[in-house]
């Protein structure tokens, strides 16, 4: 994590900041931070209702999820029909499903928060060279 993502998340987290708070001190886009902060924050995700502490007893024990885990593959390798032929389609989607989750493609907060990062400051001057083009445009229209 970067030093600014690092720096926003501390300012929301402990220092208890607004992202307008935080968008105004690091003189940075309000989106952008808000965008880190989904990114870096499950407290921030927590708040914005994109993570449920409520069904934290949804999930599985370890154990639980040891035994789900043997039964996918045994059923990858060992699924059959009633007549004892192999069930290739049941295998097929059971490794299917067993190589998705190893590669994290099952995991889509994981895939937020780890293998989509950016850099915050170039969204920042993206954000900021997009309201510049839409004000000189709406101010073209106005002077037309």
């Amino acid at each position: 994590m970067s030093a600014i993502n690092q720096q926003i998340k501390v300012s929301y987290e402990l220092n208890a900041m607004s992202p307008e708070d935080i968008a105004e001190d690091q003189e940075l886009d309000l989106t952008a931070v808000k965008a880190v902060l989904m990114q870096c924050s499950s407290k921030y995700r927590k708040d914005c209702g994109a993570e449920n502490d409520e069904e934290e007893d949804l999930n599985f024990t370890k154990d639980e999820l040891r035994q789900v885990n043997k039964v996918i593959f045994e059923t990858a390798l060992c699924a059959e029909h009633q007549d004892g032929t192999p069930d290739y389609k049941t295998r097929l989607v059971a490794a299917t499903y067993i190589r998705d989750d190893k590669k994290g493609r099952k995991d889509v907060v994981r895939g937020v928060r780890d293998g989509n990062t950016f850099n915050i400051l170039q969204l920042n001057e993206q954000l900021h060279k997009v309201r510049q083009l839409t004000s000189g445009i709406k101010q073209r229209f106005i002077e037309a």
